[in-house]
């Protein structure tokens, strides 16, 4: 039976029919129009805290897991995980795995197999440092770029975990359970450069990576003298600088003493306990680790117990 005329099924929009309409023909959306409605539903525009480009963030699955959470490591706190755009996320050269035990290096390193008078037990960094890395770091460093510090803090935990992890296993051993450290100490500035730059870069580190994982931080070093920028200097010449470069602190050998009788109170710990207090040193470069050297072998010549101490740099040169 044929349909009349003025039964035919009514027009779509602006008088057309579509694929969801009766009559199959396309709607009369524009491409211009359908790019606006899409903003409209898309995410508000952030700008990257990194590069500073404006871009759109992505959407969390139903577990709050992002597409592009594979680029960043599983210790790298979620919630930075929407302020960096895209580009950013996949340039940052995340050191995931190690090839020197000792000082961290992503390559195989000669330089621990020749130092024999290290007071360090291990070294553990973030990142390479790399031009990307060098410039995020000079803008907070050198241009006070405050809004990075929280990043940069943020970026320590990675690196932290592989460290906390090797000093719980030797704390198993000892009888003792948790914490990982019973301190974190920093790298001191000298008052010139302190002068020049109104903080230490390697103490606010310490201080925001001890409000992530709840450990205490204390002013353990002193530096004795400027010898010159060490950024100008060869491997030996750094190596040669830092020796006699750093002091304990006047509290240092009270600080520690009082962290040995907390220790003390750990499950499994004894008033007799003879395991060494575990530090972890912050820095924001590792370059040959002279410096963290002539750090841990401040500490050990003035500390009333034995210490076991880790370093953590935020980049590895």
């Amino acid at each position: 039976m044929m349909m009349a005329k003025h039964d035919r099924p009514a027009a779509g929009i602006a008088g057309r029919t579509g694929p969801f309409l009766p009559g199959g023909e396309k709607p009369s959306f524009s491409a211009p129009l359908l790019r606006r409605l899409l903003d409209l539903l898309s995410p508000a525009p952030a700008r990257c805290i990194m590069c500073g480009k404006p871009y759109r963030p992505g959407i969390p699955n139903s577990q709050g897991i992002y597409a592009t959470s594979s680029l960043l490591p599983d210790a790298f706190p979620r919630g930075w995980q929407d302020s960096l755009c895209r580009p950013c996320k996949a340039g940052i050269p995340w050191i995931r795995k190690t090839a020197c035990p000792v000082c961290g290096r992503p390559e195989q390193c000669g330089d621990c197999r020749r130092r024999t008078n290290g007071g360090l037990l291990r070294n553990r960094s973030s990142v390479r440092y790399d031009s990307f890395m060098k410039e995020l770091l000079a803008r907070y460093k050198y241009k006070g770029d405050e809004a990075l510090l929280p990043l940069l803090g943020a970026m320590l935990l990675p690196a932290y975990e592989q460290l906390a992890s090797d000093a719980l296993g030797m704390r198993a051993g000892q009888g003792l359970s948790r914490p990982a450290f019973d301190l974190i100490a920093y790298v001191p500035v000298s008052p010139e450069r302190l002068r020049e730059r109104g903080f230490n870069q390697a103490e606010r580190l310490a201080h925001r990576l001890g409000m992530h994982v709840g450990l205490p931080v204390a002013d353990l070093l002193r530096r004795r003298e400027e010898r010159g920028k060490m950024s100008s200097k060869s491997r030996s010449e750094r190596l040669q600088a830092s020796e006699s470069l750093f002091s304990a602190s006047a509290e240092a050998e009270t600080l520690l003493q009082a962290a040995a009788l907390n220790r003390a109170s750990y499950p499994g710990a004894s008033p007799s306990s003879v395991a060494p207090l575990s530090l972890l040193i912050v820095d924001d470069i590792y370059t040959t680790g002279g410096t963290l050297d002539g750090c841990a072998n401040a500490l050990h010549a003035a500390s009333p117990v034995p210490l076991d101490i880790r370093s953590l740099a935020w980049a590895r040169a």
